[in-house]
């Protein structure tokens, strides 16, 4: 609940644009997390833009590349729910 007051009062306008639309297509919800095929399929879907995991980082060389082809790299790490508002390294919150 907190994070959800902070993305009203703190989040731009397209993200609050698309926030409802993630949480019919994607499961985002805050009793769940939503699988990275389905949010991949929903960003294919409107952007054209698929998110392939990796296991760690990437070169920028690399990072760019998939970028070029429509492909946005990303970890599957997720924060651990007892610091949900922090994490050390990148995690697919982030990205």
């Amino acid at each position: 609940d907190k994070l959800s007051k902070a993305h009203h009062k703190y989040a731009c306008s397209e993200y609050l644009t698309i926030l409802p639309m993630m949480e019919q297509h994607c499961g985002y919800n805050s009793k769940g997390l939503p699988q990275v095929r389905d949010i991949s399929k929903f960003l294919h879907d409107r952007t054209g833009f698929r998110i392939r995991p990796v296991a760690g980082l990437l070169s920028s060389r690399d990072f760019l590349n998939g970028l070029a082809f429509r492909v946005f790299f990303s970890t599957q790490y997720i924060r651990h729910s007892s610091k949900p508002l922090y994490t050390p390294e990148p995690d697919i919150c982030h990205e």
